[in-house]
């Protein structure tokens, strides 16, 4: 029985640090997130939560990347194969230290292919393991289903967005086995389906894949109402507006670049990051000025 006391004691003293550590925010995931337009929405209504003003968030998003490790013959013409999340992630918790993680995969994991049980199966077998190592690092795991394919484009161009359904199906059902699943998709779907209604001109991703600035606004607007209630923040907090929001978004580009260099990735012609300290000085600098106001 003392031993068993003693046990709750150790836990409930790691739970009590755990809370008290300081929060730190990573954004994983392809092109859609790696543009940052919704990461950074997102980051203004977080740094709105009382406390968490100044508190690290970070977009470590890697363009074409999968969480599946799958990619298709001649991408990119032929010079460089998809990138792995899990070829660099263990590099990325160690430095970074996150306590949140929201990771956004999926629309290149099927690579454009019709719905096929192995490549289902991959990325399926790749969230998993990312998510495990996620937890195992001390970090609290959000997962965004991924956003519509080809809403704008003809049926049966567009044909590929039945197999998004189908992976978010299961990201969805993974919620019985305690998961904290946002359906984007389904939101953003909605979303659209009432600009449409109000202009029929309304596109959402004009290449069917990555969307303009109003589709990034959906996005921001789906993953914070799901958000904001796990971490039990104020889901009525507004989004900065572009004018204010400036200093964030440039923040967050300095961040990027810096913490993937200096963490390294598989993908060819990203940007090389200033030193670290160097781009988080700057951050400082730039978050101070989004704090003031103009």
């Amino acid at each position: 029985m003392l031993r068993v006391l003693l046990c709750w004691c150790v836990w409930g003293l790691v739970a009590v640090r755990a809370d008290q550590e300081e929060p730190r925010v990573l954004f994983l995931g392809d092109s859609i997130t790696y543009d940052g337009r919704w990461v950074v929405h997102v980051e203004s209504a977080i740094r709105a939560q009382r406390g968490l003003a100044r508190i690290p968030v970070v977009n470590m998003a890697v363009p074409s990347e999968t969480a599946s490790g799958l990619s298709e013959p001649g991408h990119a013409g032929g010079s460089f194969v998809r990138p792995d999340v899990r070829e660099r992630l263990g590099r990325v918790l160690v430095a970074y230290k996150p306590t949140l993680v929201v990771l956004c995969y999926g629309i290149n994991d099927g690579i454009y292919q019709p719905l096929d049980e192995a490549r289902f199966k991959a990325y399926r077998d790749g969230l998993t393991s990312v998510r495990a190592d996620c937890l195992k690092a001390g970090a609290k795991v959000v997962l965004l289903t991924p956003p519509p394919y080809g809403v704008d484009m003809p049926a049966d161009a567009a044909a590929y967005d039945q197999v998004m359904a189908a992976y978010s199906s299961w990201l969805v059902q993974q919620r019985r086995y305690n998961w904290q699943v946002i359906d984007l998709r389904a939101k953003v779907l909605a979303a659209i389906a009432l600009s449409k209604k109000a202009d029929p001109k309304f596109v959402f991703a004009k290449d069917g894949i990555h969307p303009g600035d109003e589709g990034h606004l959906m996005l921001a607007q789906a993953t914070w109402a799901g958000l904001a209630p796990m971490m039990k923040w104020n889901a009525r907090t507004a989004f900065a507006d572009a004018a204010k929001g400036k200093p964030l978004t440039q923040s967050m580009v300095l961040l990027r670049n810096a913490w993937l260099t200096k963490t390294g990735h598989k993908r060819p012609g990203l940007p090389e990051g200033l030193p670290l300290e160097q781009a988080e000085n700057r951050s400082n600098t730039l978050i101070s000025e989004f704090l003031k106001g103009p």
